[in-house]
C-alpha cells in the first residue's frame, strides 16, 4: 500500500507478537480490490506469526487453469469440474507471500494478470464454483492459525472467525494501488481512470451477485485505508487483538 500524502520517519520493525490463544484461529480482513487487504494480511500474520491465506488466489487460479483448458467461465458445470481437481498449494514466501503452486507449478506472478482477473471476476459469480472453491479454502486453513483476506471471509468461508476486519478506501486511491501493484508485476499498467472504472464495475458484480457478495459482516470492526500507510492499519487491528508482546499464545 503507498504511503499517504504526508511523508512520516521510518519505523523499525516491531517486535513479533502472539494471540492469546490456543488452537485454531481464523482473522478474516475483507474489503474490494485496491483497499490493501493483502499488504495487510500479510503483515498482520507476520507479526502475529500466524499463516496468510489469500482467498482471491484460489479463484485466480482457477480462472488461469480455466483459460489454459479453454473453458468457458459462463460454463459452471466444466468450472465445478475443474474447481474439484484444482491442485492447489499456498507456500510462505520470505518478504512477500504466498507462493502459489498449481499442480506443482509456480504460476504467483501469472495470476495477477488482467486477463486472469477479468476471468476470476466472470466466474466468481457462478455458486456452484464458489462453493467448490470455499470448500477448497477451508481445507488450506484446516487446523490452522490464518489471516484470510478476500471479499467474502468473514461472511462465507469463515463465518465463526472470532476477529473481523472490513477494508474501504477512495476509488481513486484503490485506482493508484492496483496500478503500483500491477507495474510492479508486470512492468506495465492500464492508466489509474481505466482502472478505477475496472474496479467499480468489479465492485458492482461483487456486490450484487446472489452467493457470496461483498458486505460488511456483523460484528467487523472497518478501517479506511485512504490515508494510513500499511503500518498504521496493521497497528490499528493489533489494538483490537488480545495480543502477548512477549510473543508466547
Amino acid at each position: 500500500m503507498p504511503s499517504a500524502s504526508r511523508s512520516k520517519p521510518h519505523r523499525p520493525p516491531r517486535p513479533a507478537s502472539r494471540v492469546r490463544s490456543r488452537g485454531r484461529l481464523v482473522i478474516t480482513i475483507d474489503g474490494p480490490a485496491g483497499v490493501g487487504k493483502s499488504t495487510v494480511a500479510k503483515l498482520l500474520a507476520h507479526q502475529l506469526g500466524l499463516v496468510y491465506l489469500d482467498t482471491g488466489a484460489t479463484y485466480r487460479a482457477l480462472a488461469f487453469e480455466a483459460l489454459a483448458a479453454g473453458i468457458d467461465p459462463h460454463d459452471e458445470a466444466r468450472l465445478v469440474r475443474a474447481a474439484q481437481r484444482l491442485q492447489l498449494t499456498l507456500r510462505p514466501l520470505a518478504g512477500d507471500g504466498p507462493l502459489v503452486l498449481l499442480d506443482g507449478r509456480d504460476v504467483t506472478r501469472e495470476i495477477r494478470t488482467e486477463r486472469v482477473t477479468a476471468c476470476a471476476a466472470i466466474l466468481a459469480q457462478h455458486p456452484r464454483v464458489r462453493a467448490a472453491l470455499v470448500r477448497l479454502q477451508r481445507r488450506l486453513a484446516r487446523g490452522g492459525r490464518v489471516v484470510a483476506e478476500g471479499r467474502d471471509t468473514g461472511s462465507v468461508v469463515f463465518p465463526k472467525a472470532p476477529y473481523k476486519f472490513f477494508l474501504t478506501a477512495r476509488i481513486g486511491v484503490r485506482a493508484r494501488r492496483r496500478q503500483h501493484e500491477l507495474q510492479t508485476l508486470h512492468g506495465t499498467s492500464p492508466s489509474a481512470v481505466a482502472i478505477a472504472r475496472q474496479l467499480q464495475v468489479r465492485d458492482s458484480l461483487d456486490r450484487r451477485r446472489k452467493i457470496g457478495p461483498l458486505i460488511r459482516p456483523r460484528g467487523t470492526v472497518m478501517v479506511d485505508t485512504t490515508s494510513l500507510r500499511a503500518r498504521e492499519v496493521v497497528d490499528r487491528m493489533v489494538r483490537c487483538l488480545p495480543v502477548s508482546p512477549s510473543g508466547r499464545p
